[in-house]
């Protein structure tokens, strides 16, 4: 059985996220990614957990994926800054100077906990300044979606009624 990513643990962040979807629903993202991928949807698992609120679909246990309308799609993006306002700040950082480096470096060599606080700090000061929204509202302007929510590739690729973003 394969262990599923998208659980929340115990520092999550998240929202539950929407619980309503419908079984019609989800059989008709994993029949769309499926279909994107060009195989039969018995290949294509649901994941039990959330990520950004919304359920992560697995082809064959080795690939994950997002599968999202364009107003979850949004909703995603938007929760995923929120979540991840210190890999954000980290890649700033590191493109602006010209570092060779990226944020998953900082996981490696400090483990994840102290990021949750990180976060939690970054998110206050952005909250007792231009406003969480208003950061994630420019950076959407800008086009950067694909870049949030697809951390294979960071690209959104659009199939029939959704956009599919590749996590790993």
């Amino acid at each position: 059985m394969i262990e599923d990513l998208f659980s929340e643990g115990p520092h999550s962040n998240q929202p539950p996220g929407d619980d309503a979807l419908s079984t019609t629903e989800t059989d008709l993202q994993r029949e769309t990614l499926a279909d994107f991928l060009g195989v039969s949807a018995d290949r294509i698992t649901r994941s039990s957990g959330r990520l950004y609120g919304y359920p992560a679909y697995y082809c064959d246990g080795e690939q994950a994926y997002l599968v999202l309308s364009e107003d979850e799609a949004e909703q995603a993006a938007r929760k995923a800054i929120s979540e991840r306002v210190w890999v954000i700040a980290l890649e700033s950082i590191f493109e602006y100077f010209g570092i060779d480096a990226y944020p998953s470096d900082a996981i490696e060599t400090i483990g994840k906990e102290p990021l949750f606080h990180v976060n939690d700090e970054l998110r206050a000061i952005i909250h007792r300044t231009c406003g969480m929204d208003t950061l994630a509202s420019r950076m959407l302007e800008l086009g950067n979606r694909p870049n949030i929510l697809a951390d294979f590739d960071q690209r959104e690729h659009r199939h029939q009624d959704y956009c599919i973003y590749r996590l790993f």
